[in-house]
């Protein structure tokens, strides 16, 4: 993040404050006329104003907060009831003579590196600074332009903003602040998935609780878009780009590269065959587990999903940064034979004909019925069985949640489909069937599930195998 305030708007600023800050040297001197000391009228204590070391931006505030710092101390200013209203995350409640005398004292005691005072505007912080400066406190800033000036720069789309484009979609990273300073953290009752295991040994779900405290002995394996990342992303992580482990087919990917390959990549990022990984997303559940199925092709057993993605994370005011990591590279082993949970078109049609494997196509009720279609026929696998991916999910203003397990349990049976009996799950480019294959193998125990990569884009581009259309 960049502060967006203009040179001269600085110096405006600054010319502003130092008038303020000369008054409220003024006024505190008054309080305490017999410990005052040259500090007040020293140049070095006005250069301080003028250069801008007296106060700190709002990007670079919301920088420092969102890196969920513990040697930082945030002090608001303001009444009591605007306080209880709204606050910036980690801020304390003090009033101008609190933070200048004894509850001060105990505040600097725990030799915070930064302490920043805000408000509404200047006057009080800059009355508050003045004194501290007198005090001999020198790690003291000043939120410049108050906390409106850090809603309208730091949380507001710049549509929005007084000035501001008419048109154009969300800067990066934009969506994070917002739930990282205006969400509710209070736990989600949806939070129903992650197991939390004591050492991560097999494929399931874990809680931003349970990351954050293992940051750093885990890989965070974030597949977002690029320039989201860049924006904010856990300490550490790394950005895993979908499309550079899969084969590109016309408009789509497809098919996933070598084995070898994949291992490479996964190697370049810090993964070898025993590294625990955790697979971070944003609303796209699918993204997360296909960066798995290309893990468990591999052989990969110790890996999780984060549940709740990335917004959950931010919700519940954990770290993120906007420094990337370089990873230590590793060297990734397949395991032989892992790749056989995945399905090839030869063995999927011997199936169908023999009628020995039941299939579940997760496309949009249109497509599995023809009167849609992109590929190079329309319609599906006659026999197949039609259940959307995304029912699996519901969409909340703090992240993006699988549905209550019982809910689940139940239309998954719906569709006939017995946890013994052999399944193989599709869709148009093996892409949100990946998530099906997931929730029904790794979280509702389904046993013999088979996950079809090449998926109706494959299948139809074979004129000798058999397509139907309609509801059955």
């Amino acid at each position: 993040m960049n502060d967006t305030t203009s040179d001269s708007g600085m110096q405006t600023l600054a010319v502003g404050f130092m008038a303020i800050a000369v008054a409220a040297a003024l006024v505190l001197g008054g309080l305490q006329p017999a410990a005052r000391t040259s500090r007040v009228n020293d140049v070095a204590w006005l250069q301080a104003i003028e250069t801008g070391e007296d106060h700190i931006s709002p990007t670079d505030l919301a920088r420092e907060l969102l890196a969920a710092p513990t040697d930082l101390a945030l002090v608001d200013l303001r009444p009591a009831e605007e306080f209880a209203q709204w606050h910036l995350p980690f801020a304390i409640n003090l009033t101008v003579p609190q933070v200048c005398g004894d509850e001060g004292k105990a505040l600097f005691a725990k030799n915070p590196r930064l302490v920043v005072l805000c408000s509404n505007g200047p006057a009080h912080p800059g009355q508050a600074w003045v004194e501290l400066q007198r005090q001999g406190r020198t790690n003291v800033k000043v939120l410049d332009g108050g906390l409106d000036e850090f809603k309208a720069q730091v949380l507001t789309p710049p549509s929005l903003r007084e000035g501001g484009a008419s048109a154009g979609g969300e800067p990066a990273g934009l969506p994070l602040r917002r739930a990282f300073f205006l969400g509710n953290p209070a736990p989600n009752a949806l939070a129903t998935w992650a197991t939390d295991p004591a050492e991560l040994a097999a494929p399931t779900m874990v809680s931003p609780k349970w990351l954050h405290e293992r940051l750093g002995k885990v890989v965070v394996l974030d597949t977002r878009k690029g320039e989201e990342f860049a924006a904010l992303h856990l300490p550490g992580a790394q950005n895993l780009a979908l499309g550079r482990i899969r084969v590109k087919a016309g408009d789509r990917d497809l098919h996933f590269v070598t084995d070898d390959a994949l291992a490479a990549h996964f190697g370049s990022l810090g993964i070898a065959r025993t590294t625990p990984v955790v697979i971070v997303t944003d609303d796209k559940f699918q993204d997360a587990t296909m960066a798995a199925v290309a893990l468990l092709r591999l052989g990969h057993r110790p890996l999780a999903i984060l549940e709740g993605g990335i917004v959950r994370w931010a919700t519940e005011r954990r770290p993120l940064v906007d420094t990337t990591t370089p990873a230590v590279a590793a060297k990734y082993e397949p395991v032989p034979g892992a790749a056989e949970f995945a399905i090839t078109l030869d063995d999927l049609a011997t199936k169908v004909k023999d009628g020995t494997t039941a299939v579940l196509d997760v496309r949009p009720p249109e497509f599995f019925r023809g009167e849609k279609s992109t590929e190079a026929r329309a319609g599906h696998i006659p026999g197949a069985k039609n259940r959307l991916y995304s029912k699996d999910l519901t969409k909340t203003d703090d992240g993006q949640w699988l549905r209550p397990r019982a809910e689940l349990e139940k239309e998954y049976a719906g569709t006939g489909i017995g946890k013994t009996d052999p399944v193989v799950v599709h869709c148009r480019t093996g892409h949100t069937a990946s998530e099906a294959y997931f929730v029904m193998r790794y979280l509702l125990g389904y046993e013999k599930v088979r996950w079809f990569n090449g998926s109706w884009t494959e299948w139809a581009e074979h004129p000798d195998l058999p397509a139907a259309t309609g509801d059955k």
